[in-house]
């Protein structure tokens, strides 16, 4: 983590600008990002299924079997109302998310049901895994039509403990397909759906799971930790102290009391729990109160141990 004085940053001298994180519509790009699934998963051989992959013990095969499990499993929990009775907080509009002391018990329980289902699903073939994947991809797409987008829906749980708009758990749904499709092909050597239609609203979802990390943090109302992400898909964001709370904002500002720069490559795969917190500290450079930048460093928005 490289900490320059305050004053340096390019950002400073323009004319503030935050406003509060708009929503993020991800339901056309959830279609592209299937389609382009089912093609990568018609065209592996046998050996390709069999390929590890980053998520410990899993394949290729594993990965794309887990991905059909979570959209039965967001169906039945959602349109359905079938609650999952193998997790304390089994999801669902009404259900109640895992508190804050009881995260790491609820990463194991969900660890838990996820490796059952892929040892189930390891005789499905990968065509028959393509195609039910597409029809389930449909489905849920229907369903996140068919909702009012700005109406409470179940809790994301890396968000807070209440209810998020369906817009959120929509987008929520979208990471976690697109971060187990890259890793799929990182595992398959293929280049990622790098492009900004797919990474903008990724860091504009993750980005949702910061102020949580902030939880906590005593400071004077108006203090404000900005986020400047690099890249093609690059945007800036800010964590501000308000009068009931850390809330997210988007945009510049020049009154930042801490300011953070990442590229965007690091940002989404630190926020998803691919990135160790100490390797992202030595690329991330702080300008400012370097103290208030550190909860940043324990952020987390995916169903993974806290580091």
């Amino acid at each position: 983590m490289r900490v320059l004085a305050a004053g340096t940053n390019r950002a400073l001298g323009c004319p503030a600008m935050l406003r509060p994180a708009t929503r993020v519509d991800v339901r056309k790009v959830m279609e592209q990002e299937r389609a382009e699934f089912a093609r990568l998963l018609r065209s592996l051989t046998e050996e390709d299924r069999d390929k590890a992959t980053v998520c410990e013990g899993w394949t290729v095969g594993d990965l794309a079997v887990h991905l059909l499990g979570d959209d039965l499993s967001f169906l039945s929990r959602n349109r359905d109302a079938r609650r999952n009775e193998d997790l304390d907080s089994p999801g669902g509009p009404g259900s109640a998310g895992p508190q804050e002391e009881d995260w790491d018990r609820f990463v194991d329980q969900l660890d838990a049901h996820n490796d059952r289902w892929v040892r189930a699903g390891g005789f499905l073939s990968t065509r028959l895994v393509a195609e039910l994947l597409e029809f389930t991809g449909r489905t849920v797409a229907e369903f996140l039509e068919s909702v009012d987008s700005s109406a409470p829906g179940e809790v994301v749980s890396w968000a807070g403990p209440d209810p998020a708009p369906w817009w959120l758990v929509g987008a929520r749904e979208f990471t976690e397909r697109w971060v187990h499709h890259q890793q799929i092909r990182d595992a398959l050597g293929q280049p990622g759906l790098n492009g900004p239609s797919f990474v903008a609203p990724i860091l504009a979802t993750a980005m949702h799971g910061v102020p949580r990390a902030y939880e906590g943090v005593e400071a004077p109302e108006g203090t404000t930790i900005a986020i400047d992400v690099t890249g093609r898909a690059g945007f800036s964001w800010a964590v501000r102290r308000d009068s009931d709370g850390w809330k997210l904002y988007e945009g510049l500002t020049r009154e930042a009391t801490s300011r953070l720069s990442v590229d965007q490559e690091t940002a989404w795969r630190f926020l998803m729990g691919m990135k160790g917190a100490a390797e992202t500290r030595r690329k991330v450079t702080v300008e400012g109160d370097a103290s208030l930048a550190k909860p940043f460093f324990g952020a987390v928005s995916a169903i993974v141990r806290r580091t």
